[in-house]
C-alpha cells in the first residue's frame, strides 16, 4: 500500500519541477486511468503521489490540466 501523501512532500514536488524545467524536459501526457474531466491535480493524490507530481509539472509547463 502506498504511503499517505504528506505536506512536506510538496517541497519534493517543487524541487522535481524546478529540476525538470532547468533541464527543459517536456512533461509526459497522462497515461493512467484515474483522470476525469473537471479534476485537478489534487484529485490524483488519493491514487498516486507520482501521478500528482506529474500532473503538477504538466500544469506548470502547459498552464492547463490534462485534456
Amino acid at each position: 500500500m502506498a504511503q499517505p501523501f504528506a505536506v512536506e512532500d510538496n517541497a519534493k514536488v517543487d524541487a522535481y519541477i524546478k529540476e525538470a524545467m532547468k533541464k527543459n524536459l517536456k512533461p509526459p501526457g497522462y497515461a493512467g486511468t484515474h483522470w476525469r474531466p473537471s479534476y485537478t491535480c489534487r484529485n490524483l493524490l488519493r491514487y498516486s503521489w507520482r501521478e500528482y507530481r506529474n500532473c503538477r509539472y504538466y500544469y506548470r509547463y502547459y498552464g492547463r490540466y490534462y485534456p
